[in-house]
This record gives structure tokens, C-alpha cells and sequence, in this order.
């Protein structure tokens, strides 16, 4: 009588052990061919990993919109080698619109880092005004705000 019992819970084990593997193998096999809608599919451009030179301008002290102040070192990264050389020359013009675009902005667009993503796309796009799409990104290397 042992022996059978012993028998009986050997096959249960082994059916819920094989069970199991088949459900979590199941799982796997349906994530593999047939992924689910919140997937996403990142492609990778080869020629946007390269980082382009670097262009460190000296640091801003701006008052804010409606009171407050930003304090903040920004590297200016430039699309392709020649592109230093069109940032440099044109500096001054660049500082410029730096200040512009941080001066309008309100305390509460700085506070959040979504806030400086949206800002950082804003200087990019209003820099690339003056440098003929010769700035690919920038960088705040330090920033500090106070009310």
C-alpha cells in the first residue's frame, strides 16, 4: 500500500511539474511572437551615438518670470567637427538667445525635470536659428534655481 501511495504522489508531482513548465514555456513563447501592445520598438540610428564637440559657455545668472532666479553652466554639443568652429563664431548671439529663452520661463517650468527637458528642446531649436542647425544638443552641466 506505501509503495502505490508513494507512486500516486511521484505522478501528481511530476504532471504539476511538467504542467507548470508548459504554462511559464507558453508564456515566454507567446511574449516571443506575439508581444503585447505596450511593447515598444526602439530603433537606433548609428550615426545619432557619435557625440559631436563640446562648446562649455560660462555661466548664467538670469532673473525668472515672475520672480526667482535660474543659475546654470550649459555645454553646447555641435553636430559635426566644423560645426565648433560656426558655434564659437557665434557665441555672443547664442548667449543671447540662452538668456531670452531662460528669462521667459516661470519658476514652476524650471522646478521639474520635465520642465528642463522642455526647455533644453527649446534651446536647441531657438540656437539652431542662429547656427543654421549646427547645435544637436544641449547640456546643463549644473543648474540652481531659488524663488
Amino acid at each position: 500500500m506505501k509503495i502505490r501511495f508513494n507512486k500516486k504522489i511521484l505522478l501528481f508531482v511530476g504532471v504539476f511539474v511538467i504542467g507548470a513548465g508548459l504554462g511559464v514555456g507558453g508564456m515566454i513563447a507567446k511574449e516571443k511572437f506575439f508581444p503585447s501592445a505596450d511593447a515598444k520598438v526602439v530603433y537606433v540610428d548609428k550615426k545619432s551615438e557619435t557625440i559631436g564637440p563640446l562648446i562649455e559657455l560660462k555661466e548664467f545668472l538670469v532673473n525668472l518670470d515672475g520672480g526667482g532666479m535660474v543659475k546654470t553652466e550649459i555645454a553646447i554639443e555641435g553636430v559635426n567637427a566644423k560645426s565648433e568652429e560656426k558655434i564659437k563664431a557665434k557665441e555672443i548671439f547664442l548667449r543671447d538667445r540662452i538668456i531670452s529663452v531662460l528669462s521667459s520661463k516661470k519658476i514652476s517650468d524650471v522646478r521639474s525635470s520635465q520642465g528642463r527637458e522642455n526647455m533644453k528642446t527649446e534651446l536647441v531649436a531657438k540656437l539652431n536659428e542662429v547656427c543654421k542647425d549646427e547645435v544637436k544638443d544641449v547640456l546643463f552641466k549644473s543648474f540652481m534655481y531659488s524663488q
